[in-house]
């Protein structure tokens, strides 16, 4: 059934820095994610900038790893608090100190304001590993209210086998937060690996459509109207997370029976030169996943990974 399922970014610009940095800077965040709260309708979903909680504080990475919390700790307690206010997911950028480990984090914080899940940055940067940094060993798709979400920290969008991973485990929403802006790898993120994108750095945020086709919203500090407090930094979209991607392949000729049955309570979007497209239903009372069942579509990851498998078969069979 649909699932319409609003989700903001935050292009978030830190304090000054001086005496109680990290004091005000938790405070400044709230404010934000306060202000995105207040959008009608609610966003479902809001999302920050990469280490958010120390993001523009003086000094090298040493500094930054030196004033990492646990989680959950003092930030993610006082966004907790947001959180449950408005009844919204955040999902808070951090470094995190875990026992003796240190990580490059993303908190999911849930509606009633609890943990729902931290995930650790796979790829750190060289320079974050020499620094301490440790890298996460799972890229996990948090089951939240409206779908399976995951998340990316900056330097993972230059590997693949991170949205792959993403994808087999169900995400349709990737919540990508930064400190560089990515460009058009979000849009290839979208288009290879089948979910919506959103992303939040300070410079430029984008939320992404699934199939990579457009931009539907955009925000950061490089618009002129955003760094001179014209507008605020913050971008929203409405999305339908019951919605997923196929390759044509042998689904294409399937569309005819599925809209004989179901008409207009689907919406199909072909992407032709890419040979994709995405089905999405607008029913109360049938999902995509029904449709996919009924009809035996084959979605674009599970396609890909049957294709890999028939590879690795015939070359080791030896076939001709």
């Amino acid at each position: 059934m649909a699932r319409w399922v609003r989700i903001s970014t935050v292009a978030y610009s830190p304090v000054e820095a001086g005496d109680r940095f990290l004091e005000r800077q938790r405070d400044h965040i709230a404010e934000m994610a306060e202000m995105a709260a207040q959008a009608r309708p609610r966003p479902d979903l809001i999302a920050f900038p990469e280490v958010c909680t120390t993001l523009g504080m003086p000094g090298g990475i040493k500094e930054h790893v030196e004033a990492a919390e646990s989680i959950p700790g003092p930030s993610t307690d006082r966004l907790s608090e947001v959180a449950a206010k408005h009844r919204v997911h955040i999902v808070l950028p951090m470094f995190e100190r875990a026992g003796d480990k240190l990580y490059n984090s993303s908190a999911f914080i849930g509606r009633e304001g609890e943990l729902v899940g931290v995930y650790h940055k796979y790829h750190p940067t060289v320079g974050e590993m020499e620094a301490g940094v440790m890298p996460g060993e799972e890229v996990p798709a948090f089951a939240l209210d409206f779908g399976r979400v995951g998340a990316a920290i900056c330097f993972d969008m230059k590997f693949v086998e991170v949205g792959q991973t993403l994808a087999r485990n169900g995400a349709r929403l990737c919540v990508f937060s930064s400190m560089f802006v990515a460009g058009n790898r979000l849009w290839h993120w979208a288009r290879d690996f089948g979910f919506y994108m959103i992303s939040s750095c300070t410079a430029r945020s984008y939320i992404v459509d699934m199939g990579g086709g457009r931009c539907l919203a955009e925000t950061g500090q490089e618009i002129h109207e955003v760094a001179n407090g014209i507008v605020p930094p913050l971008a929203s979209a409405v999305i339908n997370m019951d919605r997923c991607q196929f390759h044509l392949d042998y689904n294409g000729p399937r569309l005819r029976e599925v809209f004989a049955k179901y008409g207009q309570g689907v919406e199909v979007e072909i992407w032709r030169p890419e040979a994709h497209f995405t089905l999405a239903s607008l029913m109360d009372d049938v999902t995509v996943d029904d449709i996919v069942a009924e009809f035996e579509l084959e979605p674009w990851v599970a396609y890909l990974d049957r294709a890999r498998l028939a590879r690795r078969t015939m070359l080791a069979e030896g076939h001709v």
